[in-house]
């Protein structure tokens, strides 16, 4: 086989770039011209890829010997055009990242793939290792875990996938902790206001999950996981395109045994069990209509609390424990057809069930949200615009069992939207993005939501980007203080509580450049500031509407350096969060002020991969005015690839910091104890070996 390797954009020949066929184990480079061969390949049919420092690699399939003796023509994108390339869909244009003048950060299949081998059966540690996301145990008992995107709650940041809303409302406590990465293409991450994109539940920005779509060659994936601390998981991931239809499944089946890492009688690893079922269908008419339709099952239940009540049962001095069962069905349904060239319909719509109960020795809690999202776009492109309009329909009715609670918490929320947005290239250099929402919300009336982004580019390595916007919240009773503080001890909402509302902005530079001859380098720097007003604060067990507001500011400041084999990342951020309603402590719980992030990466094409990573949290203050010890957490991950299997061996939490290390964290009496916040890790250091096998 013979193959000449060329730039995908200038067809400049590339000598030293490498051909390799994984099953044979067989390599060569190119020479001056560009070409490279290799030789003595069996019959059959192979896959090559084709890799060179600084570009995407390409992998292609031959079947052996070829009819054409001719040389084969490569052509590898720069991976800086590549990123350009990128297509975003949280902005609803499905704009190229490059001409973007908001503030997107794509998480890309490499990455997500290392991510499977590591935390198969959720996302908590995809989203822990990226910067301005900090994520934090809610509950030593059942494992609940939140994020705080630029030091803002859990609750104000939206979680898409393919743009559905996943989690809100009632639901909102475990989320990431039962999203699989298995069948994910890429995460786009949007930091700052996004109300005027998506509405309520945006104010601190949104992550939208984006799944693989069928392609004709069949893709069967089998992921196999054990940790050190008895988590084992099955996960399998099929997809196949046909002429006119496509299916996909993706399947996760998970268990974590009870343990308690450092012996005071009390879980911090609570018996999980977790099942994910969703199939896909997908239906191609013709060359411009397209139908999918997905059903999706989520089974989780945790159980925590008295190791003695769990293993052996109750008795008068071990009472303790706490099972959070929660059942989640959703269907989703997607209508795309393109009428004319640049123009297109999308229909949406989606229909959730989530059932949840809480039994504890001294309280039990059960309640169902019925939620659904519809909405209709109408995109366009005009000569340098590319408008979308449409409206949508969110509904969510949440019921609670009455026979174990009587206070009336139920709610029924309809809010209807309309929306319209314009990407404009004002001139070469200037993007503009103008959006608009206005929303009805049937209890808490109407939000007016404008939003502003500007991109300038003053050459191809460096731009500025700056955006703006309002955004709201809708009041309901779960959130992370509730987690906290038991919802069985939560009071209804009072008649008089009111929606909060924000305003928020962000302010970015981007510079890329070449160290020498060999080193690619990207900076960013951002700033950020979000002011929300009327905050609803849990006050003892009723939610109150504060007079003054919660302010959230900082930046973020990024490196990435790529020279051959090797990539380094580093980001720093700073967060001041200030609650203006208590000046005597105006600090906002659990939330670092300080925190750094480090990966340091070699590949050997092909062959292995070995990673390390280290990231400090600073310290920061509790409830209480208590102030936390800071730490850091390294991990050394080392990936092999054979051929149809990737070999992953990980080690989380290497020098085994643990907040139970510091202090007990389970406060008596012991029949019936509370427990101190969670600041820092408590299962402390894991192992894991993962086989990812293709079949």
């Amino acid at each position: 086989m013979t193959a000449v390797i060329k730039d995908a954009e200038s067809k400049e020949i590339l000598r030293n770039a490498t051909a390799y066929i994984p099953a044979l184990k067989k390599n060569a480079d190119s020479d001056t011209t560009g070409k490279v061969t290799i030789k003595n390949i069996p019959s059959g049919k192979f896959e090559i890829q084709f890799s060179y420092v600084g570009y995407e690699k390409k992998e292609i399939e031959e079947v052996f010997p070829l009819r054409d003796s001719l040389p084969i023509e490569i052509l590898l994108t720069n991976e800086e055009k590549s990123l350009d390339e990128v297509v975003v869909q949280s902005i609803r244009t499905n704009s190229r990242i490059k001409d973007i003048p908001i503030r997107v950060e794509v998480i890309g299949g490499d990455e997500l793939k290392e991510q499977d081998g590591m935390r198969p059966s959720n996302i908590s540690m995809l989203l822990s290792e990226a910067s301005g996301i900090e994520t934090q145990q809610t509950s030593a008992v059942n494992g609940n875990v939140s994020i705080r995107l630029q030091g803002l709650d859990g609750k104000y940041t939206q979680i898409l996938k393919d743009g559905f809303p996943l989690y809100s409302g009632f639901a909102q406590g475990l989320s990431i902790m039962q999203i699989p990465p298995l069948d994910l293409k890429q995460v786009e991450v949007i930091k700052g206001s996004s109300s005027s994109l998506y509405g309520s539940d945006a104010i601190a920005g949104i992550i939208n999950l984006i799944t693989e779509q069928p392609k004709e060659r069949r893709e069967l994936d089998l992921l196999i996981n054990q940790t050190s601390l008895s988590s084992s998981d099955i996960n399998g991931y099929y997809s196949k395109r046909w002429k006119k239809f496509g299916f996909s499944l993706l399947s996760v089946n998970s268990i974590q045994l009870v343990r308690d890492v450092n012996g005071d009688g009390f879980s911090d690893m609570p018996l999980t069990k977790s099942f994910d079922f969703n199939p896909k269908l997908f239906f191609y008419f013709n060359p411009t209509t397209s139908l999918q339709v997905a059903i999706n099952t989520t089974l989780d239940d945790r159980k925590g609390g008295d190791m003695q009540v769990l293993k052996q049962g109750a008795d008068s001095a071990h009472q303790f424990f706490e099972e959070d069962i929660s059942n989640r069905y959703s269907t989703q349904l997607k209508f795309e057809k393109q009428f004319k060239q640049n123009q297109t319909l999308t229909v949406k719509n989606s229909i959730s069930s989530f059932n949840r109960s809480i039994n504890q020795n001294t309280s039990s809690f059960k309640g169902n949200q019925i939620s659904s999202y519809s909405e209709a776009t109408y995109n366009i492109k005009l000569k340098n615009h590319q408008v979308v309009a449409g409206v949508n329909l969110i509904t969510e009715a949440f019921s609670e069992d009455s026979s174990k609670s009587h206070l009336l918490r139920n709610y029924n929320y309809v809010t209807t939207g309309l929306f319209i947005q314009d990407d404009w290239k004002l001139f070469k250099k200037l993007f503009l993005q103008e959006g608009l929402r206005l929303d009805y919300q049937n209890q808490y009336g109407t939000f007016l939501l404008p939003r502003l982004a500007v991109m300038y580019n003053f050459n191809k390595d460096f731009y500025v980007r700056a955006a703006g916007g309002l955004g709201y919240k809708i009041p309901n009773i779960f959130s992370t203080a509730s987690e906290e503080e038991g919802i069985n001890n939560i009071l209804p909402l009072a008649s008089s509580i009111t929606a909060e509302r924000s305003i928020g902005s962000n302010l970015e530079f981007n510079y890329k450049t070449t160290i020498g001859d060999e080193i690619i380098a990207t900076f960013d720097q951002s700033f950020f500031i979000t002011q929300i007003n009327h905050p609803l604060i849990l006050d003892t067990t009723q939610f109150v509407n504060e007079a003054k507001p919660i302010i959230t500011s900082g930046f973020e400041s990024e490196v990435s350096l790529h020279m051959d084999d090797w990539k380094l990342f580093a980001g720093y951020t700073f967060v001041d969060a200030q609650r203006k309603y208590f000046p005597e402590q105006s600090f906002v719980p659990l939330t670092p002020k300080h925190k750094i992030v480090t990966t340091l990466v070699y590949e050997n094409e092909g062959n292995y991969e070995v990673g390390f990573e280290a990231f400090y949290t600073s310290s920061m203050y509790r409830d209480g005015d208590t102030r936390s010890k800071s730490y850091w957490l390294n991990g050394l991950m080392i990936q092999k690839y054979f051929k149809n299997v990737t070999l992953v061996v990980n080690c989380e939490n290497m020098f085994d910091q643990r907040q139970t290390r510091f202090e007990n964290i389970v406060i008596p009496p012991f029949t019936n104890p509370t427990f101190r916040q969670l600041y820092a890790p408590i299962d402390g250091r894991v192992f894991n070996i993962s086989l990812r096998i293709k079949l």
